[in-house]
């Protein structure tokens, strides 16, 4: 699909011989030779950050290589992946209304109500909800999604995506956004009749099963880095499957915003630079839609000022 990039950003890229990091501006793409790959960049983004709006200026000139010529590749190999669930007010109120007890009688207006009371409380005395990903489950932003035979409720979450660029260990908020070299866009593909099988729902979900499987986590295109962001709560975050609209928000809507998100973590485990923080999903999924993936299906996920995902949806090979 045709790119392009406003100011500047990160990735990594392939052209036909060897993937290499690089540095995206307008369409033109310079290779980092020097940097090693984009998480040896971030290793030493404190250094490295501060020569990256030179070298995006050469690029204006038209130096690089056409973007249009590369094959994009997710942009980083993380060594963790921690992911946020249920962090979108939308997300919850769906929740909420979609598992209302057969006895209930209050009206989906008093549900609502009640439950963005139930999220400012949160909000404010809770903590954020976490589990870990798989670098495995990673595929680029245009790599075909794999969908298992063994699953007939594959569905889709368009996520901002926080990077880590500097080591994180017990961050106070206040400070938090010092360790978050920029965003990038994922997609956490999920088999929801994978997820909660009768035989271990006493122990909980089944993230490996459901969540985990080659090319469930669609990365990509690129990472922004947040000086080149105004601010990251106003971006714009969409999904559209087929061509049609199935998610849209805003980060503000987030219930732990990025900076709880990065603190929390941070406090359980130490982040480091090229990690991932999936902040979790607007409203929209399958299982409101009750429409799951099929081969042949498009996938466009899309965060305005970061990039657009596009992948289609095949059977794994067996």
């Amino acid at each position: 699909m045709t790119r392009r990039v406003d100011g500047y950003a990160l990735g990594t890229f392939s052209d036909g011989s060897g993937s290499f990091a690089g540095l995206v501006a307008g369409d033109r793409v310079l290779r980092l030779d020097g940097a090693g790959t984009v998480r040896d960049l971030l290793d030493d983004w404190e250094a490295k950050r501060d020569e990256l709006p030179e070298l995006a200026a050469a690029l204006s000139n038209g130096g690089g290589i056409p973007l249009a010529e590369l094959t994009v590749q997710a942009p980083v190999e993380p060594r963790q992946i921690i992911q946020a669930g249920a962090n979108y007010r939308s997300h919850v109120a769906e929740i909420v209304l979609s598992s209302r007890d057969v006895d209930d009688t209050r009206s989906d207006e008093e549900l609502r109500r009640d439950a963005e009371r139930m999220m400012d409380d949160k909000a404010r005395t809770g903590s954020p909800f976490f589990f870990s990903g798989l670098p495995a489950a990673i595929c680029g932003p245009d790599d075909d999604v794999l969908l298992p035979a063994e699953s007939s409720q594959v569905d889709w979450e368009v996520e901002l995506t926080a990077v880590i660029g500097k080591t994180a260990h017990r961050v106070p908020r206040e400070r938090a956004m010092e360790h978050v070299a920029g965003f990038t866009v994922c997609n956490d593909v999920s088999a929801r009749d994978l997820q909660f099988p009768a035989e271990h729902r006493p122990l909980g979900g089944d993230w490996i099963r459901a969540k985990n499987r080659p090319t469930f986590l669609p990365t990509g295109p690129f990472i922004v880095p947040t000086e080149q962001l105004a601010d990251y709560r106003e971006l714009e975050i969409t999904l559209d499957l087929n061509g049609e609209r199935k998610q849209s928000d805003v980060a503000a809507n987030l219930l732990f915003d990025v900076e709880a998100l990065v603190s929390a973590v941070s406090t359980a485990t130490t982040l480091r630079p090229g990690d991932l923080i999936l902040t979790g999903s607007p409203a929209g999924n399958g299982g409101k839609w009750q429409r799951w993936l099929q081969p042949g299906d498009v996938l466009e996920a899309g965060i305005s000022g970061i990039g657009v995902q596009r992948n289609t949806c095949v059977p794994e090979p067996r």
